[in-house]
């Protein structure tokens, strides 16, 4: 039996059109991702001060900063990094730490 290829996957336009929000029009972040992704592991404290300053400041020229934090509040957990000029975390892991050294 022979498929098409990608029978039953949505195809990328229709990936795409469920990631976009159009209340985010005209966002002036479009193109600057990094500024905004969650802080990394091995990030240094001083790069991500200047990273969350930089981004904040393109956030207080955007004309859809109050879109922005109702889909970010929308998202709820999901929405980690910075939206809106606030930064946003990840919901912390639930169980206790692995100790030390336990494989």
């Amino acid at each position: 039996m022979t498929r098409r290829p990608g029978a039953g996957f949505p195809s990328i336009v229709e990936l795409a059109a469920a990631l976009t929000d159009t209340r985010l029009t005209g966002a002036e972040c479009v193109g600057l991702a990094r500024l905004f992704d969650p802080r990394g592991q091995s990030e240094p404290d001083a790069a991500f001060t200047y990273r969350t300053d930089t981004a904040g400041k393109v956030c207080a020229r955007c004309p859809v900063q109050g879109e922005c934090a109702t889909v970010a509040g929308e998202l709820g957990a999901a929405a980690v990094g910075i939206w809106a000029g606030e930064i946003r975390s990840a919901p912390a892991p639930v169980g206790r730490p692995r100790k030390e050294g336990a494989a």
